[in-house]
């Protein structure tokens, strides 16, 4: 592990600026399950270094737009390396990476190796990529052929009625009449 240096003084923003972009970026490395306060805060000060150098170029955003900017631009520069040739737009590396930084067990296995793209260990890129290709649906060939629906209990006593009701006509029309009787009389009660 390198040594950790701590010398970072910002040439733009104020303090409390640069403590809250601090804070927001512990909070964003801590929602990757990042446990090992010592590479958290090299990963907060490299990205406050980073964020330092674009608030100079553009101090009309905060030093926390700038920091959390960075701090994603890392995190898609390190998963470029990891899915390379998956065909990813930015979005959807940025959903795999984090899938698979999390399915593969990354942060309990791999907390060091975090954003490192130059030390990245071949098993560690192996398994965020294998926890991808396993994770989606299964395909498999189905047909569009019409099947029975099965309504449960509904249908038993619906198909056991009809049943009845064909092997008696007699019975069938009486509760035709019926019906139609109840609906003609209850039109004659709204009519009147």
């Amino acid at each position: 592990m390198e040594a950790v240096n701590i010398q970072f003084a910002p040439e733009t923003g104020t303090e409390e600026q640069w403590n809250e972009a601090y804070a927001r970026l512990a909070d964003y490395f801590r929602s990757y399950q990042l446990h090992n306060r010592i590479r958290r805060t090299q990963l907060i000060l490299e990205t406050l270094r980073r964020a330092a150098t674009a608030h100079k170029k553009d101090p009309s955003r905060t030093p926390t737009t700038h920091s959390i900017e960075q701090a994603r631009l890392m995190l898609r520069e390190w998963l470029a390396a990891i899915y390379s040739d998956m065909n990813l737009n930015e979005s959807q590396l940025e959903a795999t990476g984090r899938l698979g930084f999390h399915l593969s067990g990354g942060p309990a296995r791999w907390p060091n190796f975090f954003l490192d793209k130059d030390n990245l260990p071949d098993a560690m890129r192996e398994a965020m990529r294998a926890a991808v290709r396993t994770s989606g649906p299964g395909m498999s060939v189905s047909k569009m052929t019409p099947r029975d629906m099965d309504l449960g209990i509904v249908s038993d006593v619906a198909e056991d009625t009809f049943d009845r009701l064909g092997r008696h006509p007699i019975l069938r029309y009486s509760i035709l009449v019926g019906i139609v009787g109840g609906v003609l009389g209850y039109l004659y009660h709204l009519l009147a």
